[in-house]
């Protein structure tokens, strides 16, 4: 009897053992998974940040004046900083997004004003559009302030992390959406575009001169053409004389 009891006391004690064993492991394992799922939403929320700047810059330079900042702002908002954190882990307390002009630094703007002086005299005797937009840069900011979990404020210094971007872009890159544009601002620094106009009366009668000159037919004062590399020249393209392309 005595070596069936001694093996049954040896059993309880395992079992027991086995279970403070399980608690201790528990205690320290169960935070730390939570402090793994906690990080891992707390990167998503950085990267939120992040696409919420970039999303609020591109949505400005594609409306293109046809939606507010303030319109812009809230979108952002409502569709990137809204829904973090589905584990309820942790918690969002502030969030914040802004839109503004980018002020440039003085020297930049010094170097920027003189540059537009000097074109004054080109755009003189230019008849073009030279339609460059000035102070076209935009900053974009959003903010949120994270509440962490009960579980892990032991382990953290501040119970309030506050995660922060801020992206700045040209709102306006200065890209000619179409060749007459091109031209337009070509013609706008040069004197061949009043050359054009000058000229253009001279259009009906071209056919009329050119019975008695044929050269006369591909004179084209004024042609501006804003090609680095001329069609003919390109590798493939069928050899043609430009000067007949019609003004």
């Amino acid at each position: 009897m005595r070596p069936a009891n001694h093996w049954r006391a040896r059993r309880v004690l395992g079992r027991g053992q086995a279970l403070i064993e399980t608690l201790l492991v528990a205690i320290l394992a169960v935070p730390m998974l939570l402090g793994v799922l906690f990080l891992f939403e707390l990167q998503a929320a950085q990267q939120a940040t992040l696409a919420a700047t970039r999303h609020a810059l591109l949505q400005h330079h594609y409306a293109r004046g046809t939606v507010s900042a303030e319109e812009i702002v809230d979108r952002v908002r409502r569709e990137h900083l809204e829904s973090l954190f589905v584990s309820k882990l942790g918690a969002v307390s502030a969030q914040q997004v802004s839109l503004a002009a980018t002020t440039q630094a003085p020297s930049v703007q010094r170097v920027e004003d003189a540059t537009f002086i000097l074109l004054q005299p080109a755009m003189g005797v230019g008849a073009g559009s030279f339609d460059l937009a000035r102070g076209s840069a935009m900053r974009a900011s959003a903010s949120i302030e994270v509440t962490s979990p009960d579980i892990l404020r032991l382990a953290l210094d501040e119970p309030r992390i506050t995660l922060a971007e801020s992206l700045a872009a040209l709102n306006d890159d200065w890209f000619a959406n179409s060749r007459e544009v091109a031209v337009s601002r070509v013609a706008g620094l040069a004197v061949t575009g009043q050359l054009r106009e000058w000229t253009e009366p001279m259009q009906a009668v071209n056919g009329a001169i050119a019975l008695l000159e044929p050269s006369f037919e591909r004179l084209c004062m004024g042609r501006i053409e804003i090609d680095v590399v001329p069609e003919d020249r390109v590798s493939g393209a069928t050899p043609t004389d430009l000067r007949s392309r019609p003004c």
